[in-house]
């Protein structure tokens, strides 16, 4: 009988850069390339700071976007503060932050599109700039014996 298993590939470093993001703002990373053998997942990890305690939403949101030649990527935004494409984004998932305190957690981009390239936008959307923050990415590959 076949055995299937799933192999975590090592933390990286900073894959987006989210710094002192203003509220109500977008920031996209560069080009992620997965590789020609494309990982069966993708686990990022996002850790944010918010200034203060946040208001409104209270809520850093990951979005992607895809491309089969790291040159047209989906359409949507990028930079700034204009969310009228958002939609056009592939939602990731929500970072929830009612503290003025570190909050970490860990998303799978399983069952979105697949493709080699990839862009990983954040929209801070806590109603206050962050203090810091980042993302990481490890590969998860499937491994049949």
């Amino acid at each position: 009988m076949t055995t299937h298993t799933l192999a975590q590939g090592t933390r990286s470093s900073s894959v987006l850069n989210l710094g002192t993001l203003a509220s109500a703002t977008y920031v996209m990373s560069s080009a992620i390339d997965l590789g020609a053998a494309i990982p069966i997942d993708v686990t990022f990890e996002v850790e944010a700071t918010p200034s203060t305690t946040p208001t409104g939403n209270k809520q850093l949101v990951l979005f992607c976007k895809f491309s089969l030649d790291n040159t047209n990527f989906g359409s949507g935004p990028e930079s700034g503060v204009s969310a009228l494409e958002e939609a056009d984004l592939h939602f990731v998932g929500v970072l929830p932050m009612n503290a003025n305190a570190l909050h970490r957690k860990f998303f799978s981009i399983s069952g979105l599109p697949t493709a080699r390239y990839m862009k990983l936008v954040a929209k801070n959307d806590l109603g206050v700039a962050l203090t810091s923050g980042n993302v990481y990415q490890a590969n998860i590959a499937a491994n049949s014996a």
